[in-house]
C-alpha cells in the first residue's frame, strides 16, 4: 500500500524538467483544482506553505502549477505604497473571519474557539497564536504577527529562476519555515494509516495567517483521528530573526462528530466507485471514497474530480485532502469540504471530468468557459444522493461548547 501526499509528489515531480504534465496530477485533479484559489504548496523543508495566486492563473495551465510548487511561495511582490502601509494595521481578534470559510467563521460563534494569549518575541517581532479550533477532522491555528516595517504579507515570498535552479527569496517578516509536533512527534513521522497533511493558508489581513492539520488513513484501514486532547508543538521561523517562534499550546477537541456509512455503489466505464462515509461537525464535511478499477490501471479514474452538494444545489468549498493508493490500483481518497450553511436533508456526491483544450491529448491545458471557469463534463453515472438526518445535523451545527 502506498499513501501518498498530493503536495508531496507534485514538489518531487516538480524537480525535474517537464514537457508534460505527469500522471499524478490527472490522478488527483480533484485536490488541485478544488483549491485553486489558495492551494497548498511546499517549502524547500518539505513543510506546506499555501500561495495566493489567482484561480484563472492556475487553470490557465497545469505545468504553470508545477512551477509555483518549485517556487515555494507565491512570487508576487506588493507595491511599496502597501508595503509601507502593513506596519501601520492594527491587530485582529478574529483571524478566522478573515477566509472563506464557513466553519471557521461561524466557530466563535458557536463558542468553539479556544482563546489563548500564546506570543513570543524575537528581535522586535512578536508572533501571536491568537486562536485554536479542533473539531477532531482539522485543528486550525491562527497565527499573527506584529512589529515595524514588514515590506510584505507574513506568507509572501519571491521566487526567481525555474526548475532546479529555482530560488525562493523572502523578506522581513516572512515565514520561511515551520514545524508542528504532537505530543513531540513530529508531524511528518505519522506515516502508514496514520498520515498528517500540514498546510497553510493567508488571510484578508496580511499580517495573518491560519495553519491547518489534518488526519488521513489509507486503503483498508479505518479512519485515522487525532487524539481528542494533546500537546501541540508549533515553530515558525521568520525571515530576518535568527531564533524560532516556539509554541506550546494545549489542544483539545470542541465539538462532536456525526456520520453514516452509505456503502453506496455507482460504475462508469471500468471504475467502481464507493461513498464509503460522510461525516459531519460544525465546522468540517468529510468524504471518504473508494475507488477500484477492474483492470488495476489508474487511468480509470485519473481525471475524475468530486463535488460534494446539499439539496438546495448549493456546493461546498474544497478545503483539502488526500489519498492513498493500493497496490492493485485501487484507491481511497479522503476530502475535506466545508459545513453546509444549513443542516441538509440530503446530500449528492457529483463527478465530472474537466475538457481540454486540446480533446485528443491526455495532457494539457483545461477548458475555460466565458466566465474563466472550468468546462464540466458530469458523469451522471457516478451521481450518489443520499439522505441524512437533518435533526440531528442541525443541532450538531447549534451546540455550543
Amino acid at each position: 500500500m502506498e499513501i501518498y501526499d498530493l503536495d508531496k509528489k507534485l514538489r518531487e515531480i516538480g524537480r525535474g524538467e517537464l514537457n508534460e504534465v505527469p500522471e499524478i496530477i490527472r490522478q488527483r485533479q480533484d485536490q488541485v483544482y478544488a483549491s485553486l484559489p489558495h492551494h497548498p504548496i511546499e517549502n524547500k523543508s518539505g513543510h506546506n506553505i499555501r500561495s495566493r495566486i489567482m484561480s484563472k492563473f492556475w487553470a490557465a495551465t497545469a505545468a504553470a502549477v508545477l512551477l509555483v510548487f518549485i517556487g515555494g511561495l507565491s512570487g508576487v511582490m506588493m507595491s511599496p505604497a502597501l508595503a509601507n502601509s502593513l506596519k501601520n494595521l492594527p491587530l485582529i481578534s478574529n483571524i478566522f473571519k478573515l477566509v472563506d470559510d464557513l466553519g471557521l467563521q461561524t466557530a466563535e460563534e458557536q463558542g468553539l474557539v479556544e482563546e489563548t494569549k500564546a506570543s513570543v518575541t524575537h528581535e522586535g517581532v512578536t508572533l501571536h497564536v491568537p486562536q485554536v479550533i479542533f473539531d477532531g477532522l482539522r485543528l486550525s491555528l491562527a497565527v499573527q504577527r506584529e512589529g515595524d516595517h514588514f515590506p510584505s504579507a507574513i506568507l509572501d515570498s519571491e521566487v526567481v529562476g525555474e526548475g532546479e535552479n529555482a530560488k525562493v527569496i523572502h523578506q522581513r517578516g516572512e515565514i520561511r519555515d515551520f514545524k508542528m509536533f504532537i505530543n513531540g512527534k513530529p508531524t511528518h513521522e505519522y506515516k502508514g494509516n496514520q498520515r498528517i497533511g500540514l498546510s497553510g493558508l493567508p488571510t484578508e489581513d496580511p499580517h495573518s495567517a491560519i495553519f491547518r492539520l489534518t488526519a488521513h488513513s489509507g486503503p483498508g484501514e479505518s479512519a485515522y483521528f487525532l487524539p481528542d486532547q494533546f500537546t501541540l508543538t508549533a515553530q515558525f521561523w521568520l525571515e530576518g530573526t535568527k531564533e524560532p517562534f516556539v509554541f506550546e499550546l494545549p489542544v483539545r477537541k470542541q465539538t462532536k462528530t456525526t456520520s453514516l456509512s452509505p456503502r453506496e455503489t455507482r460504475n462508469w466505464r471500468n471504475v467502481t466507485v464507493t461513498l464509503d462515509e460522510i461525516q459531519f461537525t460544525p465546522l468540517t464535511t468529510k468524504v471518504t471514497l473508494n475507488l477500484e478499477p477492474e483492470d488495476g490501471s489508474r487511468e480509470a479514474y485519473q481525471n475524475l474530480i468530486f463535488e460534494l452538494w446539499d439539496g438546495q444545489g448549493n456546493l461546498l468549498n474544497f478545503v483539502g485532502g488526500m489519498g492513498a493508493l493500493g497496490e492493485a490500483g485501487e484507491s481511497r481518497s479522503e476530502l475535506l469540504f466545508d459545513r453546509f450553511k444549513e443542516a441538509p436533508s440530503t446530500v449528492t456526491l457529483k463527478a465530472f471530468v474537466p475538457e481540454m483544450v486540446d480533446p485528443s491529448a491526455k495532457t494539457g491545458l483545461f477548458k475555460l468557459d466565458q466566465n474563466g471557469e472550468l468546462v464540466k463534463h458530469y458523469v451522471k453515472e457516478l451521481e450518489m444522493s443520499v439522505q441524512v438526518n437533518q435533526n440531528e445535523i442541525e443541532k450538531l451545527y447549534n451546540l455550543s461548547k
